[in-house]
């Protein structure tokens, strides 16, 4: 090896180094297939002759950045849509916090009831949706999310050993 080349392989090898204690997180490698964070998307109640089904708007929810939570509640014999009900909804996380939304009925409007909610750490959640008819409950349902630990937007190998240099 010439003289060259391993002043070469020294600066990048020093690059790394640096760079890794200012960003220790790198990516090497990177799997663009989204996996869905909803573990349950689906519930299903034959006693009560529901199907509800949750959404997520963004489809993988950030941390600290709004997430809109969708509910598509429908009968199960003809594919009807649930009306005259409202819901209440609850979210838990996996140190037992509760977010309850002020305790407020939301409307179900054509089979649909939504809210935006910030998800302030990562890991399991618990979303409880729990169904009222005129203010008498009749059934809950409970949908489970894991939110990841956030990554950074670059995972650009080359970017970021020399474009976080000078940050």
């Amino acid at each position: 090896m010439n003289s060259f080349s391993k002043l070469t392989l020294t600066i990048l090898i020093m690059l790394l180094i640096l760079n890794h204690t200012k960003f220790p997180n790198f990516v090497f490698s990177q799997n663009n297939k989204i996996v869905n964070p909803i573990v349950n998307s689906t519930w299903i109640s034959k006693r009560d002759n529901l199907n509800i089904t949750m959404s997520l708007i963004p489809q993988m929810p950030i941390i600290d950045q709004t997430t809109k939570i969708n509910f598509e509640v429908k009968k199960l014999d003809n594919l009807g849509l649930l009306g005259n009900a409202s819901a209440k909804i609850t979210i838990t996380d996996q140190d037992g916090r509760l977010y309850k939304f002020d305790n407020k009925f939301f409307p179900i409007l054509d089979g649909n009831v939504s809210v935006e909610y910030l998800f302030p750490v990562e890991g399991e959640h618990k979303v409880i949706l729990q169904l009222y008819n005129n203010s008498r409950p009749f059934t809950v349902s409970s949908f489970d999310i894991i939110i990841p630990q956030s990554v950074p937007k670059d995972n650009n190998l080359v970017s970021n050993l020399f474009g976080n240099l000078f940050h």
